[in-house]
């Protein structure tokens, strides 16, 4: 298959725009002048793209990425590729280019709900439009907040629409829940709920979740010696005391009440002592040592799920609070499954586990779940694994064997109703989604073995790989038919210092403190 390399003429880190007469100029917005007060440096700048692109043309963007002007069926495939993990929408035959970016040199980018983006920054959160890299929104919510989730996760095909959460810091900790547009559904004084001590986050489904050692320590525990190698190449002797248990609330930020509560038991470590261990390294003369923390404790949200770590205690829970965890799995391998539910995979031997929401075994199969990288939206009630070299199909009900493939999978790249696409060492393969029947494959150089995320448009399917060993190799974006197999054009020279992610519709760089959106 024949392969069009583009040729950058700038110094930016992705391809320009397709030639032709620029009709916008480049805008340098400060933000508003809200009630939020000074934003900090920020700077939105809009560049010209590809056209179909800009609002004011016969396609405009709007709702972060949903497109209007098109057939009807034009317009309900990309609202469903607006909700889709992995899922863009189109923006025109050619390569993209920057639209838009956003400096913030001291915010940081959040998720908010299913769809949206905001910029948290000097104890104010404020609303991206996807569409214009404008702040369309800004609301104070306490310092040192954290709000959602970070944007550069992009763990699971489930797309939740939560109200968004931030959470303050400082004497007076202030939990807040706001809709899309910004609006204050509601606050909590967490003094009222929870101790000083108690660690708090951001919760699914507008709570705030609170976690906090309880109790007396754990009967029938007791101390628990291990002896670790420092980089001096000495040994240090240390003792892990018995701990307590961590107990879990979530509470509605809107009402005050508690929506569950579960206790994670305090088990002693074995092997390794793990997060009851610190390693401190001192500067000028290399020496390494240990010390114990038996009380560490965190917490951590994502995709609907929460997470809570620290010595001793390790679990993971559903945003109902349910315990989730597969026979003899580890919590850390489980993820929200895209048809509903949870999937993890036990690796000796290789099984996958289905679990419904509320942490029940469903179903358990012999081979490797592999995690769709990118979905157009359609039903995925089709799980994939890899089983001795063979691709298997599987009904995500049941777990009922739909059909097998003789193709030694690594990674299933795209799953879109009517096709699945792998990676296989060298080679791109699209097999037909009912029958299992090889459509196309295509070959890639060894430089681009190595998929390090994939996205969709419906029609074409975009794959980011690793072009060396090293970072400094860089990475690049290519894009193929899906119909076809055939590579229609190469970006080279994308930066792996920043994170690509598809999200509301759009094709995002997520940098330390940018972010800007390519099409």
């Amino acid at each position: 298959m024949r392969t069009m390399e583009f040729e950058e003429e700038h110094d930016g880190p992705v391809a320009g725009p397709p030639e032709g007469p620029d009709t916008r100029d480049r805008v340098e917005d400060d933000g508003p002048d809200g009630p939020s007060g000074d934003l900090g440096a920020r700077t939105t700048r809009r560049l010209p793209g590809p056209p179909g692109i800009a609002a004011g043309i016969a396609v405009v963007v709007v709702a972060g990425g949903l497109v209007v002007g098109w057939t009807i069926e034009d317009r309900r495939e990309a609202q469903r590729l607006v909700g889709a993990f992995g899922g863009v929408v189109p923006w025109g035959d050619a390569p993209p280019g920057e639209l838009w970016s956003l400096d913030a040199p001291g915010g940081r980018f959040s998720q908010a709900g299913a769809d949206g983006v905001v910029l948290i920054e000097n104890g104010t959160v404020s609303g991206v439009d996807l569409g214009t890299g404008e702040i369309a929104w800004s609301r104070d919510v306490g310092p040192g907040a954290t709000c959602g989730t970070d944007l550069a996760w992009n763990g699971s095909t489930q797309r939740r629409d939560d109200p968004l959460v931030c959470v303050s810091g400082g004497s007076e900790r202030l939990a807040t829940v706001l809709d899309g547009d910004g609006a204050v559904l509601g606050s909590l004084s967490l003094d009222d709920v929870a101790s000083a001590e108690a660690f708090a986050v951001p919760g699914p489904s507008g709570t705030v979740v609170l976690a906090e050692r309880v109790g007396e320590t754990a009967p029938g525990t007791t101390a628990t010696a291990f002896r670790l190698p420092t980089s001096q190449g000495t040994m240090q002797d240390v003792v892990v005391p018995a701990g307590r248990a961590a107990r879990v609330v979530a509470v509605d930020v809107v009402t005050g009440e508690e929506r569950w509560e579960q206790v994670v038991d305090f088990v002693a470590p074995e092997g390794r002592p793990g997060s009851c261990m610190t390693s401190t390294i001192i500067d000028g003369i290399d020496e390494e040592s240990y010390s114990v923390d038996a009380t560490s404790l965190s917490v951590v949200t994502v995709d609907g799920t929460v997470r809570v770590f620290g010595c001793g205690v390790d679990s993971l829970l559903s945003s109902d609070g349910a315990r989730l965890q597969a026979p003899g799995a580890d919590s850390w391998r489980l993820v929200p499954a895209g048809s509903g539910g949870f999937v993890s995979v036990y690796d000796d031997p290789e099984t996958t586990h289905a679990l419904d929401g509320d942490g029940m075994l469903r179903w358990e199969t012999d081979g490797r779940y592999l995690f769709p990288q990118a979905v157009d939206g359609s039903e995925q009630d089709t799980w994939f694994l890899a089983a001795a070299g063979r691709l298997i199909a599987v009904d995500a009900l049941d777990g009922s064997r739909r059909w097998a493939a003789d193709v030694p999978a690594e990674q299933v790249l795209v799953q879109t109703g009517e096709r699945v696409v792998v990676s296989s060492s060298l080679f791109r393969r699209a097999l037909d989604l009912e029958t299992g029947q090889t459509l196309w494959e295509t070959e890639v150089t060894d430089s681009d073995r190595f998929s390090v995320s994939t996205f969709t448009d419906g029609r074409r399917f975009f794959e980011v790989t690793m072009v060396g060993d090293q970072p400094a190799d860089g990475a690049r974006l290519t894009a193929y038919d899906l119909a076809t197999g055939e590579r229609l054009w190469v970006l080279d020279d994308v930066p792996v210092s920043d994170t690509v992610v598809a999200f509301g519709g759009a094709l995002l760089r997520v940098g330390e403190r940018s972010l800007s959106r390519w099409g």
